[in-house]
């Protein structure tokens, strides 16, 4: 049994209370007549702690707010009833004095005799409103048919403002079970996606008025046609459109850039990124173009029904420049090969086994720096590698033959594709807005190969891509490593390519130093 409290109160301030007996308190809490040997040494049963104990600290911080609480509200008592008599006073101000009377007066005899009828401008009686319930917009009509030689009835119209691939062929005209057959038909064959406004829809009917057959009109190249099979299902293929192809020469001189003479030259500006591809590595010409120099170029023009369409295949380069001096290169297809390449005029590859740049870019935005301060960061930081911005979407090549080690996100890289080369070569292509489809760990892809295309995607500034080159571990400027000389054709192949060479360059030569004045252009 644990020693007893002490109360250490003064014996003139103890209050006074039952002398205590031998087992301690008189009584328990719930019944105060209880006998000492009912309770024994409950703690209950001791004497409490004086009222004039000081609280503890959260026992005062509690004291004060109910005090504030109740200041707070007997003030907004007084405010409130303040404001009350106020009002009061204002509402009631005058209100004792007592107006006189006015005399009241007799009203004048009434008028005897028949009422005048009201006239009919003083009737206020409304007729009831109709209700016009809203006008549905009209359906969009139906093309008017032509009739064909055949006996079929032809009807034509455009994709317009509808909402989607179905909604636009039944404003054209056709039913719902013949929209579900049209779509099952055109399934991994179109993209009902990439539908656009300006699209031509065509399809027939027989006599009887059944589908024969439907034209979907997409492309300037090509269109898409659903006819039937011989057990009556419909089937869709797409068609190519025939083109009409032909070499032409063209020359220019340089006064203020290249692509400005290049489209005095009636050729598109496009074709400035084929010259900067082809000699690169031979000729910077963001800074080694000087106003004089000249170029010549061989390229196809395609058309359409005898319209210009677009260049096509460029079979022939030639620039003369100050800084440059005289460039050379004709394009040919090896036999046994999948596609052709650049060739100088002693059958060497201008290219390389390396592709130094692997886009079309506009401008380095950052070159290798292992001191680099970096534009987010804001500190310190190794650029291993070169940033060329370019426009997002452009094409990603891979810069020579290996194989993919990586395809996918990768932290600060965005969309990353690593490729393993020969020798111990590592390529890199970062910040890539999409990855080509196929593109995965373990592919083997060749020079020039597409890999993505150009983005901004992980920690970037803008469109660009970073292309970093390490080998064996260690990191190096891919514009002073890369693009060596090429290699040479095969033997057996030399004699087919001078020959081609020879009439390319006959070709290139007949075009003069300045387009012909008044002479009709494409594009």
């Amino acid at each position: 049994m644990g020693p007893r409290p002490v109360n250490l109160l003064p014996v003139a301030e103890r209050e006074p209370s039952a002398p205590p007996t031998l087992g301690g308190a008189a009584g328990s809490r719930d019944e105060p007549g209880a006998s000492a040997s009912e309770g024994g040494s409950d703690p209950l049963s001791r004497p409490l702690p004086s009222v004039d104990m000081p609280l503890l600290r959260g026992q005062v911080r509690a004291e004060r707010a109910k005090r504030l609480a109740l200041g707070i509200a007997l003030g907004v008592g007084a405010l409130g009833a303040l404001a009350f008599a106020i009002l009061g006073s204002d509402l009631s101000f005058g209100g004792d004095e007592e107006e006189p009377e006015a005399p009241i007066e007799e009203p004048a005899a009434l008028a005897t005799g028949p009422l005048e009828p009201l006239p009919e401008d003083a009737l206020f009686a409304e007729e009831p409103l109709e209700a016009v319930e809203p006008e549905e917009p009209p359906p969009p009509p139906e093309p008017e048919p032509v009739e064909s030689e055949d006996g079929l009835q032809r009807f034509e119209t455009q994709f317009g403002d509808a909402l989607g691939f179905r909604p636009a062929l039944v404003a054209a005209g056709l039913s719902s079970n013949e929209c579900a057959d049209v779509e099952q038909a055109l399934d991994g064959v179109l993209d009902f996606r990439r539908c656009r406004p300006e699209d031509r829809i065509v399809y027939e009917r027989d006599p009887a008025g059944e589908l024969v057959g439907l034209e979907y009109h997409d492309e300037a190249t090509s269109y898409v046609v659903v006819q039937r099979d011989d057990e009556g299902a419909l089937e869709a293929e797409r068609v190519e459109r025939e083109l009409e192809t032909q070499r032409v020469a063209r020359s220019g001189v340089v006064r203020t850039s290249l692509g400005d003479a290049i489209e005095n030259a009636g050729l598109g500006r496009t074709l400035v990124g084929v010259f900067v591809e082809v000699f690169d590595g031979k000729v910077n010409f963001s800074t080694q173009a000087r106003a004089g120099d000249r170029f010549r170029v061989l390229v196809e023009e395609e058309r359409l029904e005898g319209e210009f369409l677009r260049w096509g295949q460029v079979h022939a380069l030639e620039y003369t420049g100050q800084r440059a001096g005289e460039l050379r290169a004709f394009w040919f297809h090896p036999r046994g090969q999948e596609r052709g390449n650049w060739y100088d005029e002693t059958g060497r590859e201008l290219r390389g086994s390396w592709l130094r740049v692997p886009c079309r870019y506009d401008r380095i935005s950052s070159p290798f720096d292992p001191r680099r301060m970096h534009p987010i960061l804001r500190r310190i930081h190794p650029h291993n590698g070169v940033d060329f911005a370019a426009s997002t979407g452009t094409p990603v090549w891979a810069a020579a033959d290996g194989t993919v080690t990586w395809a996918g996100p990768k932290g600060a890289n965005g969309n990353l594709v690593s490729i393993r080369h020969e020798g111990g070569y590592m390529t890199h292509y970062a910040h890539l807005h999409r990855i080509q489809r196929g593109i995965r760990c373990g592919v083997r892809v060749d020079q020039r190969q597409l890999i993505g295309a150009v983005g901004t995607t992980g920690r970037s500034t803008g469109p660009h891509l970073h292309f970093g080159l390490k080998r064996n571990g260690r990191f190096l400027d891919p514009m002073e490593v890369l693009n060596g000389p090429g290699r040479m054709l095969p033997a057996g192949q030399l004699g087919r390519f001078r020959r081609r060479m020879r009439e390319l360059r006959a070709e290139l030569e007949a075009a003069g130093e300045e387009p012909a004045e008044g002479e009709e252009r494409g594009g």
